[in-house]
């Protein structure tokens, strides 16, 4: 699959993902989950599809699948971060940043080979009445202004609902960056 584009554009590639995504590929079905959620707008869809990829563990789907259930708030947020906790990182802290950034830049990259029609809102922050010390820079507004995509560098201490309410947010502006008007 990595020889083949993220969005595929000829016929033939087209064809081989199809192929793999109907052998249950886990990198067919998050490719497939992207397209559907923001670009087509198939966002129901594109979610089936990359939970099919995050229950085959496919690290990407499980961190984009975990981050739009917080986006999607109530509930969904609890299920999102019992799905990112799936993938047994350590603590935010505790140097999982290699493999968030991992995540985050192929999320980035495949956004940007797309058109992306939808973006979701940032979720509205789950109060955990903790005493985590994330600080806002003035280069992660929610300005959609080329913005770097690094929560997990800048936390000090704090607990998971922060750490990935931020990443949240991070991940929404990133998105609106690629909208297409």
């Amino acid at each position: 699959m990595e020889k083949v584009g993220l969005v595929p554009w000829r016929k033939c590639e087209k064809g081989f993902q199809k192929r793999c995504k109907a052998a249950n590929n886990a990198e067919a079905l998050y490719r497939k989950g992207m397209i559907n959620c923001f670009s087509r707008r198939k966002s129901e869809s594109g979610l089936r599809y990359l939970k099919k990829a995050t229950e085959k563990g496919h690290v990407e789907a499980v961190y984009t699948y975990g981050i739009i259930l917080i986006c999607l708030g109530g509930e969904l947020s609890k299920q999102g971060l019992r799905v990112l906790s799936s993938l047994h990182l350590p603590k935010p802290n505790e140097g999982s940043s290699r493999m968030i950034a991992s995540c985050s830049s192929k999320t980035e990259k495949f956004l940007r080979c797309m058109w992306v029609h939808v973006a979701l809102t940032g979720p509205k922050g789950i109060c955990c009445n903790c005493d985590c010390d994330i600080e806002e820079k003035p280069n992660h507004s929610t300005s959609t202004e080329c913005q770097t995509w690094d929560a997990s560098n800048d936390v000090g201490h704090c607990c998971d609902y922060c750490f990935w309410d931020r990443e949240a947010n991070l991940f929404c502006s990133l998105l609106r960056k690629y909208l297409v008007n």
